[in-house]
């Protein structure tokens, strides 16, 4: 992406459980902002052949799934459903020839991004939570990609962010006639006392990713911001201004993928409290500070 008057690319990262599905259902809302009707790409950890195998089987599955719903939409009368069905099969069948093209010039990429943008369009897109995985050396190769890029790592209290992820995972891993409120703690204590789900545990390594994007990237071009606070008229509009977009209310009604509530055992809320606490310490170390709402929970 040469020129300057071309959107602004925004790399969207943060933990799962986070808030980046919150961010990329806000941008896509807007008319200024042109979003894949597909949240993420997982372009710049799939450079390994057997990774992006996995990913480009997974969305074909996925798209089969959505030709499905498409059909009964249309059978249904749901022509509304049928057309975000269309769109998405769209948008899922481009991903799928991106990632299978070679990488050495990310045109392909760029292409795709691009795809849905138009005159008026100020920012595209590419929201990603695994993307905190990424060694430095991939976070210079993506700001070098553009001099405008932007990136943002969103950061949520990681007590609050650790107990939704887990409660996700019960969730999916849920067998016929589980209790869900007893699979979720037993599935905290193996990640707090036996090391289990080290992806829950490494997609939270605020202290990490943190060191990380200020090694590799310039400072104009990133921002750390707490989940807590972006969900405000001052956050939002912090955001915005990064970004480049013009101001806008915040959109803080709106929860996306909102889990059950479960009641966490007292004994693993101190443990998990203690596991936790180099997180708490490197963000208020690199931050400067913790947000309220962080404070109250430690």
């Amino acid at each position: 992406m040469a020129p300057s008057d071309d959107p602004t690319l925004l790399y969207g990262i943060g933990a799962t459980k986070a808030g980046t599905s919150w961010l990329y259902r806000t941008l896509a809302n807007r008319e200024d902002c042109a979003l894949s009707a597909v949240k993420e790409t997982h372009y710049w950890d799939t450079f390994d052949l057997d990774r992006c195998d996995k990913q480009i089987g997974a969305l074909t599955r996925q798209r089969i799934e959505f030709e499905e719903a498409a059909r009964a939409a249309d059978v249904a009368g749901q022509g509304w459903k049928a057309r975000n069905m269309a769109r998405r099969i769209a948008s899922i069948t481009r991903l799928i020839d991106m990632l299978a093209r070679p990488r050495d010039d990310h045109g392909a990429y760029v292409a795709y991004l691009m795809a849905e943008a138009g005159p008026r369009t100020r920012l595209i897109a590419d929201i990603c939570p695994s993307y905190a995985l990424l060694p430095a050396a991939r976070y210079a190769q993506m700001a070098k990609l553009d001099e405008n890029a932007r990136f943002l790592y969103l950061m949520r209290d990681p007590l609050a962010r650790l107990w939704s992820a887990v409660r996700m995972q019960a969730k999916r891993q849920r067998q016929q006639g589980e209790d869900l409120a007893e699979k979720a703690n037993n599935t905290l204590w193996r990640i707090l006392h036996k090391g289990a789900e080290t992806h829950v545990t490494q997609r939270g390594d605020y202290g990490a990713v943190l060191k990380k994007l200020s090694e590799t990237v310039p400072p104009e071009q990133r921002a750390f911001l707490f989940m807590e606070e972006l969900l405000s008229d001052d956050g939002y509009g912090d955001l915005c201004r990064f970004l480049g977009l013009p101001l806008a209310p915040a959109p803080v009604e709106e929860r996306v993928h909102a889990g059950a509530e479960i009641a966490m055992r007292p004994h693993l809320l101190r443990d998990a409290k203690a596991f936790l606490a180099p997180q708490y310490e490197a963000v208020a170390r690199h931050m400067g500070r913790l947000p309220a709402a962080w404070e109250a929970g430690i």
